[in-house]
C-alpha cells in the first residue's frame, strides 16, 4: 500500500529583485563612480514590491517494514 500526495502552495512575498520597495538603483555604463542613480520600476514585481510565491510538494508514504537480520 502506497500513496502519494501533492500539495500547491501559494503565498504573498516580498520581491527580493528590489527588497519590497518597487523600485531598484540603476547606473549608467560610464558613471564608473556611481554618482548618478537612476530609479526604475522593478521588472519582477512591477512596482508593487510583492511576489507570488508558489511550488509543488509531493509526499510519498509507504509503510514501514522491518529489516531482515
Amino acid at each position: 500500500m502506497k500513496s502519494e500526495k501533492t500539495y500547491i502552495h501559494r503565498r504573498v512575498c516580498l520581491c527580493r529583485q528590489c527588497g519590497g520597495t518597487g523600485t531598484v538603483t540603476v547606473y549608467a555604463e560610464k558613471d564608473f563612480q556611481h554618482q548618478y542613480p537612476e530609479h526604475k520600476v522593478c521588472p519582477q514585481c512591477q512596482g508593487s514590491g510583492r511576489i507570488w510565491l508558489s511550488g509543488t510538494v509531493i509526499k510519498q508514504i509507504e509503510p514501514y517494514a522491518e529489516p531482515e537480520p
